[in-house]
This record gives structure tokens, C-alpha cells and sequence, in this order.
């Protein structure tokens, strides 16, 4: 421990971790700017969203941060195009086309009107009913019937089972349409084929550590100096703000902030 401790200072020390001045006090900090109508026009902040999926188009998917809220398709003008709880504990798929998979259905794209089944099957769970079937026999035995069941089950889907591991786990994800099923092998039950270019906004200055971060382990909190379109600000270095470009009009993203449209 001791040895442990002496290390953790050696580094420290290295990185430096004594907190400096603001290096520009007269930069405006990045949340005030945003409130600025002049500069910016709020599309979507992330109040009750975890997340944004940029879909075709203008499209936005807003993903709600609690299972009691609809998941939301909106466009830059902020018109809803689409609006429909889902449940999740099921698998949510968007094809490259933008067609929604989720709730034992697909929706098509563009308006998704139209609608119908579509078979969805998590491999995980599957063999977890499968084995609640065999509790019954000894292990032994459940184990081989599983194995065979597994198999089975698969082999409809070019699929053959994965290796237990817990490294390397990539390998054995699935989270595609295949033979008209939407079949997931992976933990994580949420994917989008589309991934619009995001544009990383340039800085001016090198960042400057100002501060500690409280909790389980304090961690270094940074302030970065970004600029974009001759327009200064300061935020977070945990912001990380982008560009996007919506129907051929500029807007700034961050996943924690949301998305604004740039008037200037």
C-alpha cells in the first residue's frame, strides 16, 4: 500500500495537478452563450433524454431517460413526426434505410405510418427461458441439453454459439436482421446503423486544469477553450462540442447540452 500511495503521488506530481487561474476570465462560458437567440436557436436541450440519434434527413430520434416516456422523432423545426412508448426491455434496431425496429414491429421509413411484425429474438434470453425449462434435471445434464438446444436454435441464423469469455466479447455481438428476424447477441439492446458526420470544434488555447471533481475518486476538472466562427467560449473538457450539418444548415451538439442551430 505503501509503495501503492508513493506511486499515486510520483504521477501527480508528473501530470502537474496543481489548479491554475481561468486563462480567459473575458470568454464566455459555453451554457450562457447558448441562452444568446442572436447566436443560437435551441432545438432540443436534454431535459428527460439520455441521448440523440440523428436519423435521415433532418430527423432526430430523442431518446427518453425513464421507460414511462415516449420516445420522440422530431425534425430541426422541432415538428413531431413520430411519438410512441416502447418497451425496454426489448430490443430497439435502425436499419440504414431509417426503419425502426422495436416493439415486435417494424415501422418504415419515411413517416412510419406503415407498419408491421417482425420477429425479434435475444439469444440471451432465450436460453435463459430455456434453461428455467430444464432446473428440474442436474447440472450435468441441463448443461449438454442447453448446448444441443443452442445449437438449434442458431443454426436457422448462420450463428453458432460463443465462446464464454470475458474478453474479447465483440466478436461474438450480433445485432442484425437476419432471415427476417431482428436476432441480438449482445447486452446493450439499442442500435442505430446511422451515424451522421459530427465535426470536432477547433480550440484557441490548450486546456487548463482548474479544479477537482468530487466524488468516489476526485478526478481533475478541466477547463477547454474552443472557437467557432470567430466565436470564443469556455466549457468542461467532458463537454466535447461538435458540429453537425441538418439539411445543409450548420448546428452545434453536445450529448450532454443537446442541439442548437448556429445563427451566426
Amino acid at each position: 500500500m505503501r509503495y501503492l500511495l508513493f506511486f499515486v503521488l510520483l504521477v501527480f506530481v508528473g501530470c502537474n495537478p496543481i489548479p491554475k487561474k481561468d486563462k480567459h476570465p473575458d470568454v464566455p462560458q459555453l451554457i450562457e452563450l447558448l441562452k444568446d437567440e442572436s447566436k443560437f436557436r435551441k432545438v432540443t436541450d436534454m431535459t428527460g433524454l439520455s441521448g440523440l440519434v440523428f436519423l435521415n434527413d433532418d430527423r432526430i430520434l430523442l431518446k427518453p431517460d425513464n421507460s414511462n416516456s415516449p420516445l420522440k422523432i422530431i425534425d430541426v423545426n422541432k415538428n413531431i413526426i413520430f411519438e410512441k412508448i416502447y418497451n425496454w426491455e426489448q430490443p430497439f434496431y435502425i436499419d440504414k434505410q431509417g426503419n425502426l425496429y422495436f416493439n415486435g414491429k417494424k415501422f418504415f421509413y419515411p413517416d412510419y405510418g406503415k407498419q408491421e411484425d417482425f420477429k425479434m429474438m435475444v439469444i440471451a434470453d432465450s436460453l435463459h427461458k430455456k434453461s428455467e425449462e430444464l432446473k428440474d434435471l442436474n447440472d450435468s445434464l441441463q448443461m449438454d441439453a442447453l448446448k444441443k438446444y443452442e445449437v438449434e436454435m442458431l443454426k436457422p441464423y448462420g450463428l453458432k454459439p460463443c465462446p464464454y469469455t470475458i474478453v474479447n466479447t465483440e466478436r461474438c455481438d450480433v445485432f442484425r436482421v437476419i432471415n427476417q428476424t431482428l436476432v441480438v447477441r449482445q447486452t446493450d439492446l439499442f442500435k442505430s446503423e446511422l451515424d451522421i458526420t459530427k465535426t470536432e470544434i477547433p480550440k484557441f488555447d490548450d486546456d487548463v486544469l482548474i479544479g477537482w471533481r468530487n466524488g468516489k475518486l476526485p478526478s481533475l476538472d478541466y477547463l477547454a477553450y474552443y472557437e467557432l466562427k470567430k466565436q470564443r467560449f469556455k466549457c468542461d473538457d467532458m463537454t466535447v462540442p461538435k458540429t453537425v450539418t441538418l439539411k445543409g444548415k450548420q448546428y452545434f451538439f453536445a450529448p450532454s447540452l443537446g442541439l442548437y442551430q448556429i445563427l451566426f
